[in-house]
């Protein structure tokens, strides 16, 4: 799946003791290895999956950066790297 500039994405997770919560944005780019997006990554989001509007998903939701001139920057681990380093251990 190639991600342009723009493309819609959405981040699954349980933030603040909430469950299934889905916050939307859009593909950014990358930074490094990871994928850069505004969809909210809160703390209990990591580890949830982002996805397109398809479904399917494009990464693990792993961190995002703050600051005082930082707002809504979220990465995510692309899916073709977590599953090229854990796959050997997934059912």
């Amino acid at each position: 799946y190639q991600l342009a500039q723009g493309d819609p994405d959405y981040a699954i997770g349980n933030p603040a003791n909430l469950r299934n919560t889905v916050t939307s944005g859009i593909f950014s780019g990358y930074e490094g290895d990871l994928i850069q997006t505004n969809a909210q990554i809160n703390p209990g989001n990591s580890g949830g999956p982002l996805i397109d509007p398809k479904g399917n998903v494009l990464g693990v939701n792993t961190k995002k950066k703050i600051g005082s001139a930082i707002e809504g920057l979220g990465f995510a681990i692309p899916i073709q790297v977590a599953l090229r380093e854990f796959g050997a251990h997934l059912p």
